[in-house]
């Protein structure tokens, strides 16, 4: 048996973080869907600011590796960027509650948008 000390602060702090990131992925979705050269890099840094170190993960594991201002990049690096952040979201979210949960969570909100 798993031995598990439930803490309700911390519990309502994940699931607002979850929340957060959760629509985080669908403002990116939105932009890899209608892109625009603003709404990509407010997308991008609004993901980043939530899950910076997961992101930065996934951008090491595909070859981006010096950090740049979002103002220096193409409009088709910061389009390739928003599946990058999505995934890193993802598996900060995955991290805090597991994929189970975190797959639920994601399908209400998406149907809700």
């Amino acid at each position: 048996m798993e031995n598990y000390d439930f803490n309700p602060a911390k519990e309502a702090k994940d699931v607002k973080d979850i929340e957060d990131a959760v629509k985080k992925i669908a403002a990116l979705q939105r932009q890899i869907n209608n892109p625009t050269r603003d709404g990509m890099i407010n997308a991008l840094s609004d993901a980043q600011s939530t899950a910076g170190k997961e992101i930065q993960q996934v951008e090491y594991s595909q070859g981006d590796t010096i950090p740049t201002p979002w103002v220096c990049f193409p409009d088709q690096d910061l389009y390739r960027k928003l599946s990058q952040y999505q995934e890193g979201l993802r598996q900060h979210c995955i991290k805090k509650v597991g994929e189970k949960a975190f797959e639920e969570l994601l399908k209400k909100v998406m149907t809700v948008e």
